[in-house]
């Protein structure tokens, strides 16, 4: 093997040209597979950062007219859950956190969870100072309790050994620091950072009363020995004797009990496995191509190994000296490819969707190391073996007769040229359909109609301090004097508030019409619930369809009135003028608010571009006010200079202790969403250009070494009176034969295959006429200029010169 191996060093330096772009092949191929194979270990396969971590599970809230559908829960009902189980160890619920650190130099975000019930039992992972509160510091009235990540423990109070103990001054008031969670500790697992966790109270005072409020997830963790479909089956059961001990609010209520892991990932996955299949076609057609190079050029070494075998070498010396040879190019491509997976690794990291779980902790790592160094092996044998068989399998007489004649490597060469020709072509058309569909998908998508005018306008999120401004009319008293001074501003054209903003979430309300029967609490539509200040609809340039916009005069002494979308007035007043209707909202603590339709506005975008707009529900600020609010600023031009300065100035003036969080442009919220389909499009883009490329650089090979040892072939036809352009026709015919066979065959497959895509797509269908017939003519025009280079060669050839050829 050590001479074989020196053999082939020396064999492939001979030959500069077909090493490099062979290495260059492989590195491609084995290069993207370890790189989305990188992301699919981290991401899919790795198991969540907690002890025991299989047994953690995820439980939702179901609907029985939405089964699928998952739901948050109340605390009540985890409660219930955790006191009536025996298939948990132990049971906890959380909300996403947000807050602002104000004493510990200068003001920072920071984001955390928020937290109720045995959360540090459940997760397995203690503080590594200090400790976790217990279930009476978490319980309402109970003084501010806080552990917090080390990641906030080092950057903001220098790493204090004396941190346990110290009270801490955040925007809900006074928090004493109990622990400090280890080194790298984030929950949720794909969040990028987790900085605190605090009681679920600090958010929710009186939620724990409520069994109707639904805004809490709850993990999980199984005792050994119980499986997911046990627990499921068991919370299933208790979720229908709270639906016959509480039907005012548990009606058709269920609970779902699915894998933590499975739940984390459960968007991205069917996009990462076709992503995966795409790199794995990517290989085949890779070594397809390095195929047809070894076949090529195994002509040129046919005396070579014809006297091999003469001299006594068996066919098995002869396969294994040519597999060394493969095995060789495969490991020094394996190598590159490790390379190119790293600095894809890291282009990912800096340019990928923040939305995919855990792709900041991608890696290369022994795991990865060793998937490239098997795959090196795999490729050799499809790469190799076939060659290595087909080039042993002749004797020297045959050799000798195929050199004189100057053929083309034999009928079995040629038949298997041919083949991996078609095989490329098909491969490389499946991928490209697949890659055109979503690009036509992200396309549409990104012309979606929002339902305003997003251009020059600014959004901050805004949130007053909990301490104090829990009262309403301070609230209202706030932004009522800082909206006329930030409209001021020079460079604003108005300045208005809404909450949530477009594409910042949805809040929901449950209701009912006033003329509809009663149907029960649990049987109550929901709608996408917003507040807003007079003239926002007029800012953000959603049309006023029907009576009037928000005024001043809707204040909070005023009848409480609403603005309705209309999708609203399709979906629940389809035969009635909506302007002067009322709708019956429910309210959090179970009572009824009567609100008066007084204007319909156009239907806007709320959370995501590729879902039907939602039926919406606008309230006035002045009637239903809060401590947060989005501000929304309308700019005289795109770029003004110092005015995220200027807004800060006057949060300043108005309140030193209001912290301003960033001022971001409202297309980034929309971009925001296109980052997924964005990311699914360029990787699968990129795949299918490096098909196509290969695919092109494998006609071009196999075509022009057909022209090569066809040259004395063609002399003597020209000789004989044939034309150039009979040169050419023949030329083109027989690379065509081969690339129609081959685009036939991937549309056959790309139609069936394509169907995996369907819920990737917007505004296309999986089959569209208009994407295939793209992908076949580019392909086929690739395919063309591939074959018309050496096919113009063969119209070159001067019958004189190739008669003496040889």
């Amino acid at each position: 093997m050590i001479a074989d191996f020196k053999y082939a060093l020396r064999t492939l330096a001979k030959s500069p040209a077909f090493t490099v772009v062979a290495l260059l092949t492989l590195t491609l191929g084995i290069g993207a597979n370890s790189a989305i194979f990188s992301v699919v270990e981290t991401v899919l396969l790795r198991p969540l950062p907690f002890p025991e971590s299989e047994q953690l599970v995820a439980v939702w809230g179901t609907s029985g007219h939405e089964a699928n559908a998952r739901q948050s829960a109340s605390l009540p009902d985890m409660f219930d859950f955790r006191a009536q189980n025996r298939s948990f160890s132990a049971i906890a619920a959380y909300s996403g956190a947000w807050t602002v650190l104000t004493d510990a130099g200068e003001a920072q975000e920071l984001d955390g969870v928020a937290v109720d019930g045995d959360f540090f039992e459940t997760l397995g992972v203690a503080p590594s100072l200090g400790r976790g509160f217990t279930a009476e510091e978490a319980k309402p009235g109970a003084p501010n309790v806080v552990v917090i990540s080390y990641s906030l423990w080092k950057r903001a109070f220098a790493s204090d050994p004396e941190i346990v103990g110290r009270q801490v001054t955040m925007r809900a008031g006074k928090f004493t620091v109990l622990g400090v969670m280890p080194a790298g500790w984030k929950f949720p697992a794909h969040w990028e950072a987790s900085d605190f966790v605090m009681p679920l109270k600090v958010l929710y005072p009186n939620a724990p009363a409520q069994r109707g409020a639904h805004y809490a997830q709850i993990i999980g963790r199984l005792k050994p020995g119980v499986t997911v479909s046990q627990a499921d089956a068991e919370l299933k059961t208790i979720a229908r004797q709270l639906e016959q001990q509480y039907p005012d609010t548990n009606t058709d209520r269920g609970a779902a009990v699915v894998p933590m892991l499975q739940d984390t990932v459960r968007n991205v996955r069917p996009a990462l496995l076709i992503l995966s299949g795409a790199v794995a076609l990517v290989l085949l057609i890779a070594c397809a191509n390095v195929a047809n190079l070894l076949l090529a050029r195994a002509a040129g070494r046919a005396r070579e190994i014809g006297i091999r075998t003469a001299l006594g070498a068996s066919r098995g010396a002869v396969v294994r000296q040519l597999l060394v040879e493969s095995l060789l190019l495969a490991l020094l491509g394996g190598a590159g490819g490790l390379l190119l997976a790293w600095a894809s690794i890291q282009l990912l990291g800096a340019y990928g969707p923040r939305n995919v779980p855990r792709l900041s902790d991608v890696h290369i790592n022994l795991g990865v190391s060793a998937f490239t160094f098997v795959l090196a092996i795999l490729s050799t044998l499809l790469f190799g073996l076939g060659p290595a068989l087909q080039i042993s399998r002749g004797n020297l007489t045959d050799v000798l007769q195929q050199g004189a004649k100057g053929s083309t490597g034999g009928l079995h060469g040629a038949r298997m040229r041919s083949f991996l020709v078609v095989s490329q072509i098909s491969l490389s058309l499946l991928l490209l359909a697949g890659a055109g569909l979503l690009i036509r998908s992200f396309f549409n998508l990104q012309a979606t109609d929002v339902g305003f005018d997003p251009t020059r306008l600014l959004v901050i999120n805004e949130a007053l301090p909990r301490t104090t401004y829990s009262d309403e009319q301070k609230q209202r008293t706030f932004y009522a004097q800082i909206l006329p001074k930030l409209a001021a501003l020079p460079g604003l054209e108005s300045v208005v508030g809404v909450n949530p903003a477009p594409f910042s979430g949805e809040d929901d309300a449950s209701f009912r019409m006033q003329f509809a029967p009663e149907s029960g609490l649990s049987n109550h539509p929901a709608a996408s619930h917003a507040l807003a200040t007079p003239t926002y609809f007029r800012t953000v340039r959603i049309p006023l369809r029907a009576g009037r916009d928000f005024e001043e005069r809707d204040n909070k002494n005023a009848p409480h009135v609403a603005m309705v979308n209309e999708t609203f007035v399709r979906r629940f007043i389809p035969d009635r003028d909506p302007i002067g209707q009322h709708i019956l909202l429910d309210g959090e603590k179970g009572e009824i608010n009567s609100v008066e339709i007084i204007g319909v506005v156009g239907d806007a975008k709320q959370s995501q571009l590729g879902v039907p707009t939602r039926p919406g529900i606008y309230r006035p600020f002045a009637q239903s006010p809060s401590r947060q609010l989005w501000l929304v600023f309308r700019t005289a031009n795109e770029n003004l200079s110092g005015i995220h300065s200027a807004i800060r100035s006057v949060f300043r003036e108005q309140d030193p202790d209001v912290f301003v969080s960033h001022v971001d442009p409202m297309q980034s919220l929309i971009g925001e969403t296109l980052a997924r389909p964005r990311f699914n499009m360029l990787l699968l883009g990129v795949f299918a250009g490096t098909a196509l490329l290969l695919a092109a650089i494998g006609i071009y090979g196999v075509i022009a070494y057909s022209v090569t040892q066809r040259t004395r072939e063609i002399g003597i036809r020209m000789a004989l009176g044939a034309q150039r352009r009979d040169m050419l026709s023949m030329v083109l015919r027989q690379s065509l034969t081969v690339v129609v066979i081959g685009i036939a065959i991937g549309l056959l497959a790309a139609l069936g295959a394509t169907r995996l895509l369907a819920s990737l797509l917007y505004g296309v269908g999986a089959n569209d006429f208009v994407t295939y017939a793209s992908v076949v003519f580019l392909l086929g025009a690739a395919a063309l200029l591939a074959s018309y280079i050496p096919a113009r060669r063969a119209m070159k050839v001067d019958p004189m010169v190739a008669l003496r050829y040889e």
